[in-house]
């Protein structure tokens, strides 16, 4: 699958995302300003990185559309049981995205403040190993690096 993250002007609210599948069918949604990266970028990069099938693109790439995989997602926040790897997915997102501000820990510092993320989220630890949590921060790191300089109007396409 196609992935196009687009960067808007500064003074739009949110960067545009389109996924165009195997099948030639297409999904968009909006992706939220946040300072570092979009939220949506941490899950894509942790899905591709670890090879994740079952997260948020995963179920993109499997039919799914922006809106209903992102209403499964607060669904989830209800009811995390059904549906636990969507929300150890978000305590991940949480951890890496304070690095960002914060700066990186060491991976057992790491692995307490995922536990921590998780138990917030109701749902069993994340077993991450030091070896994903590198590639994951080199992933970031990569994609970062291609993000920010986009001028607005101009994308950055990544397969899934």
């Amino acid at each position: 699958m196609l992935v196009r993250f687009t960067k808007n002007t500064p003074s739009d609210s949110a960067d545009a995302l389109m996924c165009l599948r195997k099948d030639d069918t297409r999904t968009k949604g909006k992706m939220p300003k946040q300072a570092i990266l979009p939220h949506v970028a941490f899950h894509f990069v942790i899905e591709t990185t670890l090879g994740w099938s079952d997260g948020f693109f995963g179920q993109i790439a499997d039919g799914a559309d922006f809106a209903s995989v992102t209403a499964k997602f607060q669904t989830a926040k209800k009811s995390p049981v059904k549906i636990p790897r969507l929300r150890q997915c978000e305590a991940l997102v949480a951890c890496l995205a304070a690095e960002q501000w914060g700066g990186a820990s060491e991976p057992a510092a790491f692995a307490v403040k995922l536990a921590a993320a998780c138990k917030k989220e109701r749902v069993p630890t994340l077993p991450l190993t030091p070896e994903e949590l590198t590639r994951v921060r080199t992933a970031l790191r990569e994609f970062g690096a291609a993000w920010r300089p986009l001028s607005p109007g101009h994308s950055l396409e990544r397969r899934f």
